[in-house]
């Protein structure tokens, strides 16, 4: 895993699909024309799945030499080579993982409030991922109270049904749509984009420092995601 797999040829369609996802952006946003975004858009979605292919290609080469297998699918040779890489702490990828995940969890439910841990205390008091249910239940009477504040108020000149009524529904069908187009303009410019420097640029950079937390992620995600797999494999 890495960028390095996507070598010269992938390079080179991830270099050029650059201009087509900035002319996106600048349709978009400058000359609000979202009616000829469909064409740059999608000669950018094609040089990506390009340089996808090329990446899978070289990562099936390299861990080819770990897996001995003909299969041209980068999930079996990662099974097997994680089985190759795991053997040793359990018969099978889903044991491993939740042996693993095990050592992750007492691990994070067992560090002393010493300095070495400030970064974990630290973010667990800007968010504990276990107050979730609390935060959700703060927001609910905060509506309630609104509704209830709105409610109560003084009758005013204006009836907020009314001004519903009121509205055109040629502009609510063009908000709806406006909206449904921005979310996946968004996605396909912004939310991929950042998924795939996480995925192939921060990811390998902190693996490549050895960040204890990013390992444990990472490498529980992967014995998950390969659970069971290399048994197939095996006995094929």
């Amino acid at each position: 895993m890495g960028i390095r797999f996507f070598g010269i040829k992938g390079g080179a369609f991830l270099f050029f699909s650059t201009p087509f996802l900035l002319i996106s952006l600048y349709l978009d946003f400058e000359l609000h024309a979202e009616n000829l975004i469909l064409l740059p858009i999608s000669v950018c979605v094609f040089l990506w799945e390009k340089a996808k292919k090329e990446y899978d290609q070289n990562l099936i080469r390299h861990l080819s030499f770990y897996s001995h297998l003909e299969s041209k699918k980068v999930s079996d040779h990662k099974a097997l080579f994680l089985h190759e890489l795991t053997y040793h702490v359990a018969p099978s990828l889903f044991e491993t993982m939740k042996i693993f995940k095990e050592i992750v969890e007492t691990h994070n439910k067992n560090r002393n409030f010493v300095l070495d841990n400030i970064g974990y205390h630290f973010s667990r008091f800007l968010y504990d991922p276990e107050s979730k249910n609390r935060i959700l239940s703060l927001i609910i009477y905060l509506i309630s109270l609104i509704a209830v504040l709105t409610v109560i108020k003084p009758e005013s000149q204006y009836s907020i049904y009314e001004v519903i009524q009121d509205i055109p529904m040629d502009v609510v069908k063009s908000y709806l749509l406006f909206s449904l187009f921005f979310i996946i303009f968004g996605y396909f410019v912004i939310v991929i984009p950042v998924m795939f420097v996480v995925t192939y640029v921060a990811v390998p950079i902190l693996l490549k420092f050895s960040s204890v937390a990013v390992l444990s992620r990472f490498f529980i995600s992967e014995l998950n995601r390969y659970s069971y797999l290399e048994q197939g494999l095996r006995l094929g």
